[in-house]
């Protein structure tokens, strides 16, 4: 049901805003889609329904992020981090490479800081 969304290139954030908000009416919440509802899936493709054609409409925060733009963040980042861009960092879910994904995002966190 959610796969043509994902494929023009929605977000989660744009899938819950464009469930909770109808584009005639952006400024107003919907309210709970399932809260209640006999076929949750149907009330969900109900409102997804609204958004066919409309995709631009989403509001710039909650729409994706194009993939070319990731990857100039991602060289950034890279970058900051003083590392390759392209090297693959992650290792067998074991002690050491968990704690290995733990020291990466704690250095992804602090890089992150030091930019704002």
């Amino acid at each position: 049901m959610l796969a043509r969304w994902w494929r023009s290139g929605w977000s989660v954030s744009g899938m819950l805003y464009a469930i909770d908000h109808h584009p005639a009416r952006p400024g107003e919440s919907r309210g709970d889609a399932i809260r209640g509802a006999r076929d949750p899936l149907a009330v969900i493709g109900h409102r997804l329904a609204a958004w066919t054609g409309r995709e631009h409409e989403l509001p710039a925060a909650v729409q994706a992020v194009d993939p070319d733009e990731r990857r100039r963040r991602a060289a950034r980042l890279a970058a900051q981090l003083d590392e390759p861009a392209q090297q693959p960092r992650y290792t067998v879910s074991t002690a050491a490479g968990r704690q290995q994904a733990r020291d990466l995002f704690a250095a992804a966190q602090r890089a992150r800081r030091a930019a704002a």
